[in-house]
């Protein structure tokens, strides 16, 4: 079974799984040919040779890519949240009055699902497919697998890029992608204070008194266009590719280096328990003055970074942050 814990906890070692392949998006970009899209990515070549009417997002994510080009999946997938259609808020009004089916990947994928509803796209970028498995779904229609650097969470500007081509709207995903950074950029200039302040991203809860940060990532990679820094001070306690562990006895050294502290909660109840942690509580007042505690929503779009949740992240955590630094 997939659950969202081990997937944020893997962090980056899930693109080791995926080097079986050798090429990238970035060594192998989409391109097009007599009016056929072309994407490369881990199990070779998909060709897609009209624009697709019944896409299936068979990915955790993919749903905020298409409902951003207009698109309306006939599926999507439930990651976590519980929303319906499993679409966050930031993406709801997108879907107009379309009512997707919802798969899960629970079991792994739905192949039969996906069998019957008959698509002429398959989006999975971001399903951690296998061969077999990739090669069950291109029997059902064209589909979209990852690039070969990343099981899951590949990078929002590869996903679009791809996903834009495959239905035949570069131009329009370009578009999506500039209005994003464009948004960034803007925040960045109206809040000047924010340059080169270090800011440590970390889980909501701590285990056994060690607390988990992002060292890089997708989930440290939004900071960098709010002119915002991750502490260098994370690096000696790495965990895998992006992650670092933060031992009991090192807190306060550790977390002193940030001037902001942004941790993942999801709940007032987990909120509250974080709060009242003794690992954090004898660290003195200071401590909280510095943090943010995120909802479950910009959590969410946090754990997304797509090009949907990343606009719903500069709206909700820039007043929070410049509360702290002005």
């Amino acid at each position: 079974m997939i659950t969202r814990r081990g997937l944020l906890a893997a962090g980056a070692g899930l693109a080791a799984s995926t080097a079986l392949a050798a090429c990238s998006r970035e060594s192998a970009p989409t391109s097009e040919r007599d009016g056929t899209a072309i994407i490369k990515h881990a199990f070779g070549t998909t060709e897609v040779k009209a624009a697709p009417k019944r896409v299936v997002s068979a990915g955790y994510t993919g749903q905020d890519y298409l409902l951003a080009l207009g698109i309306v999946p006939v599926a999507v997938t439930e990651w976590y949240g519980g929303f319906p259609f499993a679409t966050w808020p930031w993406a709801t009004d997108r879907l107009g009055g379309g009512t997707p089916e919802v798969l899960t990947l629970t079991d792994g994928l739905m192949i039969d699902k996906i069998t019957s509803l008959k698509p002429d796209l398959i989006v999975a970028a971001d399903a951690g497919l296998d061969q077999d498995t990739y090669s069950k779904l291109a029997g059902i229609a064209p589909t979209i697998a990852q690039s070969g650097r990343y099981a899951f969470f590949e990078p929002w500007k590869d996903q679009a890029k791809a996903i834009g081509q495959a239905v035949f709207k570069p131009t329009e995903m370009a578009a999506v992608v500039q209005a994003v950074d464009n948004k960034f950029s803007a925040a960045a200039s109206a809040h000047t204070g924010f340059k080169d302040k270090k800011v440590i991203y970390l889980q909501g809860e701590l285990l056994d008194g060690q607390a988990i940060a992002y060292r890089s990532g997708p989930r440290t990679g939004f900071l960098s266009g709010l002119g915002l820094l991750t502490p260098t001070e994370l690096e000696t306690y790495a965990k895998g590719d992006q992650l670092a562990q933060l031992p009991s006895d090192q807190l306060a050294t550790v977390l002193a280096q940030a001037d902001v502290l942004l941790w993942g909660t999801e709940s007032d109840e987990q909120t509250a328990a974080l709060k009242a942690d003794p690992a954090l509580t004898k660290l003195g007042p200071s401590l909280l003055d510095r943090s943010i505690f995120t909802s479950k929503e910009l959590a969410g779009a946090i754990n997304f970074s797509s090009p949907l949740s990343l606009t719903y992240v500069v709206d909700n955590l820039v007043p929070q942050l410049a509360r702290i630094l002005g």
